[in-house]
């Protein structure tokens, strides 16, 4: 099972960080619009929700952790992610995090409707 962390854009161009083991899946719960218990009120009132980045870690811990690093950057530090999702490495090392980071390949962005 992977664990996942993401940044999402939503509708207006705003951008949404999470953690999921399933991306396809939250995309979708996300574009529902309807929370349902399952987090997200922000981009249920933002909608629509694209995949903008993620990136694989080997526990749910370390999606936790990883997340919240990434919730502490600042917007432009976010839009780096996007555009060069290797810096994710820069971010990980500055917060003395210490797992594995897989980057995703752009198949699975194309998978989850972002290009």
């Amino acid at each position: 099972m992977g664990y996942w962390v993401y940044l999402a854009r939503c509708g207006n161009n705003t951008i949404y960080t999470g953690a999921t083991t399933d991306l396809s899946r939250r995309v979708r719960e996300h574009n529902k619009g309807v929370t349902g218990g399952h987090g997200a009120k922000y981009t249920a009132s933002h909608l629509p929700v694209s995949l903008a980045q993620a990136w694989e870690v080997g526990t749910w811990s370390d999606a936790l952790r990883l997340e919240y690093a990434i919730k502490k950057c600042i917007r432009t530090e976010k839009d780096q992610l996007i555009k060069q999702p290797e810096r994710i490495y820069q971010i990980a090392e500055r917060r003395q995090l210490t797992f594995i980071i897989t980057e995703v390949s752009q198949e699975l962005l194309k998978l989850t409707g972002e290009t």
